[in-house]
Protein backbone atom coordinates (compact mmCIF):
# COMPACT_ATOMS: atom_id res chain seq x y z
CA UNK A 1 0.00 0.00 0.00
CA UNK A 2 2.67 2.24 1.09
CA UNK A 3 4.71 1.24 -2.55
CA UNK A 4 1.34 2.11 -4.31
CA UNK A 5 1.31 5.59 -2.51
CA UNK A 6 4.90 6.19 -3.24
CA UNK A 7 4.52 5.68 -7.17
CA UNK A 8 1.17 7.42 -7.19
CA UNK A 9 2.87 10.56 -5.69
CA UNK A 10 6.19 10.24 -8.18
CA UNK A 11 4.02 9.84 -10.89
CA UNK A 12 1.77 13.10 -10.25
CA UNK A 13 5.17 14.65 -9.40
CA UNK A 14 6.58 13.04 -12.70
CA UNK A 15 2.99 14.58 -14.27
CA UNK A 16 3.23 18.13 -13.36
CA UNK A 17 7.48 18.54 -14.27
CA UNK A 18 6.09 17.28 -17.49
CA UNK A 19 3.11 19.51 -17.81
CA UNK A 20 5.00 22.74 -16.49
CA UNK A 21 8.32 21.47 -19.04
CA UNK A 22 5.73 21.85 -21.85
CA UNK A 23 4.02 25.23 -20.79
CA UNK A 24 7.40 26.82 -20.62
CA UNK A 25 8.28 25.04 -24.32
CA UNK A 26 5.17 26.38 -25.58
CA UNK A 27 6.60 29.60 -24.55
CA UNK A 28 9.73 29.83 -25.11
CA UNK A 29 9.49 31.11 -28.59
CA UNK A 30 8.11 34.05 -27.07
CA UNK A 31 10.95 34.68 -24.23
CA UNK A 32 14.05 33.32 -26.74
CA UNK A 33 15.87 36.58 -25.48
CA UNK A 34 14.21 39.12 -27.33
CA UNK A 35 14.93 42.57 -25.48
CA UNK A 36 13.82 46.11 -25.16
CA UNK A 37 16.28 47.71 -28.10
CA UNK A 38 15.95 44.34 -30.56
CA UNK A 39 14.28 44.56 -33.98
CA UNK A 40 11.57 41.97 -34.66
CA UNK A 41 10.69 41.36 -38.25
CA UNK A 42 7.08 40.51 -39.32
CA UNK A 43 4.97 41.65 -42.41
CA UNK A 44 4.87 41.61 -45.90
CA UNK A 45 7.67 44.11 -46.98
CA UNK A 46 7.10 46.91 -49.32
CA UNK A 47 9.55 48.92 -50.83
CA UNK A 48 7.15 51.34 -52.82
CA UNK A 49 5.98 52.84 -49.82
CA UNK A 50 8.90 52.12 -47.45
CA UNK A 51 7.82 49.54 -45.22
CA UNK A 52 10.26 47.21 -44.32
CA UNK A 53 8.62 45.03 -41.79
CA UNK A 54 10.81 45.75 -39.25
CA UNK A 55 9.61 46.86 -35.73
CA UNK A 56 11.73 48.18 -32.53
CA UNK A 57 11.05 46.83 -29.48
CA UNK A 58 10.05 49.60 -26.92
CA UNK A 59 9.60 47.29 -24.51
CA UNK A 60 9.98 43.60 -24.20
CA UNK A 61 7.91 42.96 -21.27
CA UNK A 62 5.18 45.64 -21.23
CA UNK A 63 2.60 47.29 -23.39
CA UNK A 64 2.19 51.06 -23.35
CA UNK A 65 -0.65 50.40 -21.22
CA UNK A 66 2.07 48.54 -18.50
CA UNK A 67 0.09 45.27 -19.28
CA UNK A 68 1.74 42.14 -19.97
CA UNK A 69 3.27 41.85 -23.40
CA UNK A 70 5.28 43.97 -25.89
CA UNK A 71 5.42 47.36 -27.11
CA UNK A 72 7.02 48.07 -31.04
CA UNK A 73 7.06 51.01 -33.00
CA UNK A 74 7.97 50.58 -36.88
CA UNK A 75 11.75 51.00 -37.16
CA UNK A 76 11.17 53.02 -40.50
CA UNK A 77 8.39 55.73 -41.42
CA UNK A 78 6.29 54.56 -44.52
CA UNK A 79 4.31 56.41 -46.89
CA UNK A 80 1.51 55.69 -49.39
CA UNK A 81 1.02 53.00 -51.35
CA UNK A 82 2.36 54.97 -54.23
CA UNK A 83 5.65 56.47 -51.61
CA UNK A 84 3.95 60.01 -51.22
CA UNK A 85 3.24 61.53 -47.65
CA UNK A 86 0.83 61.05 -45.72
CA UNK A 87 -1.48 63.79 -43.97
CA UNK A 88 -3.13 62.90 -40.46
CA UNK A 89 -5.99 64.81 -41.87
CA UNK A 90 -7.11 66.48 -44.86
CA UNK A 91 -8.60 69.74 -44.57
CA UNK A 92 -7.64 71.52 -48.11
CA UNK A 93 -5.80 74.52 -48.78
CA UNK A 94 -5.58 76.14 -44.91
CA UNK A 95 -2.32 77.08 -43.92
CA UNK A 96 -0.75 78.36 -41.08
CA UNK A 97 1.46 80.69 -39.41
CA UNK A 98 2.51 82.66 -36.44
CA UNK A 99 0.20 85.55 -37.57
CA UNK A 100 -3.05 82.88 -38.96
CA UNK A 101 -2.77 80.41 -36.65
CA UNK A 102 -6.15 78.56 -38.04
CA UNK A 103 -8.56 79.82 -35.54
CA UNK A 104 -11.57 80.33 -37.56
CA UNK A 105 -11.33 77.27 -39.50
CA UNK A 106 -10.94 75.29 -36.14
CA UNK A 107 -14.08 77.07 -34.38
CA UNK A 108 -15.87 75.90 -37.53
CA UNK A 109 -14.73 72.32 -38.03
CA UNK A 110 -14.60 71.53 -34.05
CA UNK A 111 -12.26 68.24 -33.96
CA UNK A 112 -10.32 68.90 -36.36
CA UNK A 113 -6.94 67.69 -33.59
CA UNK A 114 -9.10 64.68 -32.73
CA UNK A 115 -7.14 61.13 -33.57
CA UNK A 116 -10.18 59.19 -33.47
CA UNK A 117 -11.83 60.47 -36.69
CA UNK A 118 -8.62 61.03 -38.57
CA UNK A 119 -7.53 60.35 -41.76
CA UNK A 120 -3.97 59.12 -40.21
CA UNK A 121 -6.05 56.39 -38.00
CA UNK A 122 -7.66 54.80 -40.54
CA UNK A 123 -4.44 54.05 -43.01
CA UNK A 124 -3.27 52.68 -39.85
CA UNK A 125 -6.35 50.02 -40.11
CA UNK A 126 -5.91 49.97 -43.71
CA UNK A 127 -2.47 49.31 -43.67
CA UNK A 128 -2.43 46.68 -41.00
CA UNK A 129 -5.20 44.88 -43.16
CA UNK A 130 -2.87 45.27 -46.40
CA UNK A 131 0.90 44.19 -44.87
CA UNK A 132 0.02 41.80 -42.15
CA UNK A 133 -1.34 38.72 -42.42
CA UNK A 134 -4.58 37.54 -40.24
CA UNK A 135 -2.25 35.33 -37.83
CA UNK A 136 -0.38 38.75 -37.63
CA UNK A 137 -3.23 41.45 -37.05
CA UNK A 138 -4.21 38.44 -34.20
CA UNK A 139 -1.20 38.72 -32.35
CA UNK A 140 -1.67 42.46 -31.95
CA UNK A 141 -3.44 43.12 -29.01
CA UNK A 142 -6.23 46.00 -29.06
CA UNK A 143 -5.55 48.74 -26.98
CA UNK A 144 -7.99 51.51 -25.11
CA UNK A 145 -5.80 54.30 -23.62
CA UNK A 146 -6.24 57.79 -22.82
CA UNK A 147 -3.51 60.45 -22.98
CA UNK A 148 -3.18 63.05 -20.05
CA UNK A 149 -2.16 66.72 -21.27
CA UNK A 150 1.70 67.11 -21.38
CA UNK A 151 4.12 69.94 -21.71
CA UNK A 152 7.63 69.67 -23.34
CA UNK A 153 10.41 72.05 -23.17
CA UNK A 154 10.47 72.02 -26.91
CA UNK A 155 12.80 75.29 -28.50
CA UNK A 156 13.45 76.83 -25.28
CA UNK A 157 13.22 79.78 -26.72
CA UNK A 158 10.20 82.52 -26.30
CA UNK A 159 8.07 82.35 -29.63
CA UNK A 160 4.66 83.43 -30.71
CA UNK A 161 1.98 81.10 -29.46
CA UNK A 162 4.80 79.81 -26.89
CA UNK A 163 5.75 82.57 -24.43
CA UNK A 164 7.16 80.13 -22.36
CA UNK A 165 9.45 78.37 -24.77
CA UNK A 166 7.62 75.14 -24.22
CA UNK A 167 5.03 72.99 -26.45
CA UNK A 168 1.91 72.36 -24.71
CA UNK A 169 -0.44 69.29 -25.45
CA UNK A 170 -4.57 68.93 -25.11
CA UNK A 171 -5.38 65.91 -23.10
CA UNK A 172 -6.87 63.38 -25.47
CA UNK A 173 -9.48 61.10 -23.67
CA UNK A 174 -9.79 57.27 -25.10
CA UNK A 175 -7.91 57.99 -27.77
CA UNK A 176 -7.33 54.88 -28.87
CA UNK A 177 -10.34 52.81 -28.59
CA UNK A 178 -9.74 48.76 -29.71
CA UNK A 179 -6.55 50.05 -31.77
CA UNK A 180 -4.34 47.05 -32.88
CA UNK A 181 -1.96 49.57 -35.01
CA UNK A 182 -1.57 53.55 -34.04
CA UNK A 183 0.29 56.12 -33.92
CA UNK A 184 2.91 57.49 -30.89
CA UNK A 185 1.47 60.19 -28.38
CA UNK A 186 4.18 63.13 -27.58
CA UNK A 187 4.51 60.92 -23.76
CA UNK A 188 5.93 58.26 -25.72
CA UNK A 189 8.19 59.84 -28.06
CA UNK A 190 10.17 61.43 -24.96
CA UNK A 191 9.73 58.47 -22.71
CA UNK A 192 13.46 57.86 -22.12
CA UNK A 193 12.96 54.05 -20.82
CA UNK A 194 11.56 53.45 -24.65
CA UNK A 195 15.34 54.50 -25.68
CA UNK A 196 13.72 58.29 -26.93
CA UNK A 197 16.71 59.97 -24.79
CA UNK A 198 17.80 62.67 -27.14
CA UNK A 199 16.69 63.97 -30.38
CA UNK A 200 18.87 61.47 -32.43
CA UNK A 201 17.21 58.54 -31.15
CA UNK A 202 13.94 59.84 -32.55
CA UNK A 203 15.37 60.68 -36.09
CA UNK A 204 13.84 57.96 -38.36
CA UNK A 205 14.11 57.97 -42.41
CA UNK A 206 12.07 56.99 -45.00
CA UNK A 207 13.74 55.04 -47.63
CA UNK A 208 17.26 56.20 -46.27
CA UNK A 209 16.48 59.92 -45.67
CA UNK A 210 15.29 61.50 -42.41
CA UNK A 211 12.24 63.02 -42.67
CA UNK A 212 8.95 64.31 -40.50
CA UNK A 213 6.17 61.87 -38.87
CA UNK A 214 2.85 62.38 -37.11
CA UNK A 215 1.82 61.78 -33.51
CA UNK A 216 -1.50 61.12 -32.20
CA UNK A 217 -1.56 64.40 -29.26
CA UNK A 218 -3.33 67.43 -30.08
CA UNK A 219 -1.99 70.91 -29.02
CA UNK A 220 -3.55 73.22 -26.79
CA UNK A 221 -6.00 75.76 -28.84
CA UNK A 222 -2.92 78.27 -29.66
CA UNK A 223 -2.18 76.32 -32.24
CA UNK A 224 -5.84 74.69 -33.02
CA UNK A 225 -4.88 73.12 -36.01
CA UNK A 226 -1.44 71.53 -34.72
CA UNK A 227 -0.90 67.88 -33.32
CA UNK A 228 2.06 66.41 -32.50
CA UNK A 229 4.99 65.76 -35.02
CA UNK A 230 8.50 64.63 -35.08
CA UNK A 231 10.86 67.10 -36.95
CA UNK A 232 13.38 64.82 -39.93
CA UNK A 233 16.30 66.27 -36.98
CA UNK A 234 14.16 64.60 -34.08
CA UNK A 235 12.48 67.26 -32.24
CA UNK A 236 9.60 66.99 -30.69
CA UNK A 237 6.73 70.00 -31.84
CA UNK A 238 3.61 70.50 -33.47
CA UNK A 239 2.75 71.16 -37.27
CA UNK A 240 -0.57 71.65 -38.73
CA UNK A 241 -2.82 68.54 -39.57
CA UNK A 242 -2.38 69.10 -43.27
CA UNK A 243 1.26 70.26 -43.28
CA UNK A 244 0.64 73.54 -44.35
CA UNK A 245 2.73 75.77 -42.86
CA UNK A 246 4.99 78.37 -43.62
CA UNK A 247 8.04 75.67 -43.36
CA UNK A 248 7.24 73.14 -45.75
CA UNK A 249 8.38 69.41 -44.80
CA UNK A 250 7.39 65.62 -45.82
CA UNK A 251 5.33 64.14 -43.73
CA UNK A 252 5.22 60.03 -42.78
CA UNK A 253 3.48 57.42 -40.40
CA UNK A 254 5.70 55.53 -37.76
CA UNK A 255 3.13 52.87 -36.27
CA UNK A 256 3.12 51.57 -32.98
CA UNK A 257 1.33 48.26 -31.56
CA UNK A 258 1.49 45.58 -28.67
CA UNK A 259 2.01 42.18 -29.31
CA UNK A 260 1.29 39.17 -27.90
CA UNK A 261 4.88 37.37 -27.29
CA UNK A 262 2.08 34.17 -26.69
CA UNK A 263 1.07 34.36 -30.19
CA UNK A 264 4.64 34.14 -31.83
CA UNK A 265 5.42 30.19 -33.26
CA UNK A 266 8.55 30.52 -33.99
CA UNK A 267 11.17 33.00 -33.84
CA UNK A 268 14.55 33.04 -35.76
CA UNK A 269 17.98 35.09 -35.13
CA UNK A 270 18.46 36.60 -38.05
CA UNK A 271 21.52 38.90 -37.23
CA UNK A 272 23.32 40.88 -33.96
CA UNK A 273 25.10 43.96 -34.90
CA UNK A 274 26.15 46.39 -31.60
CA UNK A 275 23.82 44.39 -29.17
CA UNK A 276 20.73 44.58 -31.09
CA UNK A 277 19.28 41.43 -32.49
CA UNK A 278 17.40 41.44 -35.69
CA UNK A 279 14.76 38.37 -35.13
CA UNK A 280 12.15 37.21 -37.79
CA UNK A 281 9.02 36.33 -36.23
CA UNK A 282 6.36 33.83 -37.04
CA UNK A 283 2.83 33.44 -35.82
CA UNK A 284 -0.23 31.40 -35.18
CA UNK A 285 1.75 28.48 -36.58
CA UNK A 286 2.40 30.24 -40.01
CA UNK A 287 6.00 29.90 -41.44
CA UNK A 288 7.70 32.84 -41.98
CA UNK A 289 10.24 32.77 -44.95
CA UNK A 290 9.83 36.39 -46.20
CA UNK A 291 13.43 37.98 -46.50
CA UNK A 292 13.91 40.94 -44.16
CA UNK A 293 16.98 44.02 -44.93
CA UNK A 294 19.66 43.27 -42.38
CA UNK A 295 21.06 46.75 -42.53
CA UNK A 296 19.96 49.19 -39.59
CA UNK A 297 19.35 52.58 -40.14
CA UNK A 298 22.44 54.42 -39.36
CA UNK A 299 21.09 57.89 -38.22
CA UNK A 300 24.49 60.24 -38.89
CA UNK A 301 25.07 64.05 -37.03
CA UNK A 302 21.61 65.91 -36.17
CA UNK A 303 20.91 69.55 -36.09
CA UNK A 304 20.23 71.09 -32.87
CA UNK A 305 17.83 73.39 -33.65
CA UNK A 306 17.56 74.97 -29.67
CA UNK A 307 20.89 75.85 -29.81
CA UNK A 308 21.26 76.72 -34.00
CA UNK A 309 17.89 79.36 -33.46
CA UNK A 310 20.05 80.41 -30.26
CA UNK A 311 22.83 80.95 -32.12
CA UNK A 312 21.95 83.01 -34.81
CA UNK A 313 19.26 85.47 -32.56
CA UNK A 314 22.64 86.17 -29.99
CA UNK A 315 24.23 86.33 -33.64
CA UNK A 316 21.85 88.57 -34.79
CA UNK A 317 21.61 91.19 -31.64
CA UNK A 318 25.49 91.17 -32.25
CA UNK A 319 25.28 92.19 -35.45
CA UNK A 320 22.34 94.74 -34.50
CA UNK A 321 24.70 95.77 -31.77
CA UNK A 322 27.09 97.00 -33.84
CA UNK A 323 24.84 98.03 -36.12
CA UNK A 324 23.31 100.96 -33.78
CA UNK A 325 27.02 101.60 -32.19
CA UNK A 326 28.00 102.69 -36.39
CA UNK A 327 24.79 104.98 -36.73
CA UNK A 328 25.83 106.23 -33.73
CA UNK A 329 29.47 107.05 -34.35
CA UNK A 330 27.98 108.42 -37.62
CA UNK A 331 25.78 110.50 -35.90
CA UNK A 332 28.66 111.44 -33.50
CA UNK A 333 31.03 112.26 -36.21
CA UNK A 334 28.60 114.28 -38.20
CA UNK A 335 28.38 116.56 -35.51
CA UNK A 336 31.39 116.91 -34.49
CA UNK A 337 32.29 118.17 -38.70
CA UNK A 338 29.78 120.63 -38.62
CA UNK A 339 30.81 121.88 -34.79
CA UNK A 340 34.54 121.91 -36.48
CA UNK A 341 33.03 124.04 -39.81
CA UNK A 342 30.77 126.48 -37.60
CA UNK A 343 34.14 127.13 -35.47
CA UNK A 344 36.12 127.90 -38.50
CA UNK A 345 34.07 130.26 -39.86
Amino acid sequence: MKKSKTLLTLALCLALLLSCGAAACAQAPAAAGVKTGDVLCFGRPEESCGFLGRWLVLDAEHTNTGGEGMFLVSLDLIGSAEGGPLLFRDIGEVSVSFSDTGRDYAAAHPGVTDYRDSDIRRWCGDFAKEYLSAAEREALIPTDKSDTAIVIPGLGIALPGAPGGTVDFDPAPEVLNGDRLFLLSVEEIMNESYGFVDARSRVALFRGEAAGYWLRSPHIPTFPLDVGFVFPFGAVMDYPVNARSMYAMTSYARPACNLDPAKISSLELLAETDGVAVWRAGFGGEENTRSYDLNLPVVGEVMDLSRTITTFLIAALVLLAAVLALIVWLIVRGIRKRRARRAAG
